[in-house]
């Protein structure tokens, strides 16, 4: 269990681009070989240079988890939270999660719209795992945008399989719901904005703004060393994928990460 939840968990730290999961996966505390447990690494990402974009960058981050057998975790994956669950098949709780910053000076293509700072969002998840292999998972998280009014509610489901004692397939999709704050602020444009930039004045609706799906395969090379390689691709929808400054409504991601449990 321990390996294959760190598998799923890896690949959906690298395919969020450098910020907070949108799901929380934990080990079952039954399941935790000591009271502390920890992982450190690192992962290489080829990604958009902005959600929308038709540009790429590479980028490289930190990778690191840990959690305790009392239910407290804190990691670039999970965020910093309880579990409040001792069962194995459900896990409840609260946590604080990063979103990412949109800088202006990514892109050509932002000029004009300003930046989008990283905010620090509360929010609550609460995940079924059906058997070892599969699971259901959703989130809330607030706080978001340039008014830190955004609010993304997420559902999505998650899957693995052996291949063999070392080698694992992994697979997730997951659908995202933000209101009208949120798409106002990554996905909109005010009159101030249209000025300096040229786009059009947009004023998008609440609703889906994307569908994500997710796979990867890793390598338990020993019992400490593990390498994980996958790919993402999104499809932004409705009044987020008609955003006048998005230009490729099906990004993708590509990651390849390395880690060492302690």
């Amino acid at each position: 269990m321990k390996k294959i939840l760190g598998v799923t968990l890896l690949a959906m730290a690298c395919t969020a681009s450098a910020q907070t999961s949108q799901f929380v996966q934990l080990i079952p505390q039954s399941y935790l070989p000591k009271d502390v447990n920890f992982s450190l690494g690192a992962a290489a990402l080829s990604l958009p240079k902005y959600t929308g974009s038709d540009e790429r960058r590479l980028a490289a981050y930190p990778v690191f988890d840990t959690q305790w057998k009392n239910g407290a975790f804190f990691s670039a994956i999970n965020g910093l939270g309880y579990n409040f669950s001792k069962n194995a098949s459900i896990q409840y709780g609260l946590r604080m999660t990063l979103e990412a910053a949109r800088d202006e000076s990514r892109s050509s293509k932002l000029r004009g719209l300003g930046d989008v700072n990283t905010a620090v969002e509360p929010g609550a998840f609460l995940n079924y795992n059906l058997n070892q292999n599969f699971s259901l998972a959703s989130s809330i998280r607030y706080g978001s945008g340039v008014d830190h009014n955004g609010v993304q509610v997420s559902f999505g489901a998650l899957a693995s399989t052996v291949l063999s004692p070392q080698h694992r397939l992994s697979a997730s999709i997951g659908a995202n719901w933000v209101n009208s704050s949120y798409m106002q602020s990554y996905f909109g444009v005010n009159a101030t904005q249209s000025a300096a930039s040229g786009y059009a004045q947009y004023t998008p609706s609440s609703g889906i703004s994307d569908i994500k799906l997710g796979a990867s395969w890793s390598w338990n090379i020993d019992s400490n060393w593990s390498l994980t390689t996958g790919a993402s691709v999104s499809r932004l929808s409705g009044d987020a994928g008609r955003s006048p400054f998005v230009f490729q409504r099906n990004p993708v991601t590509i990651f390849s990460a390395a880690t060492y449990r302690f």
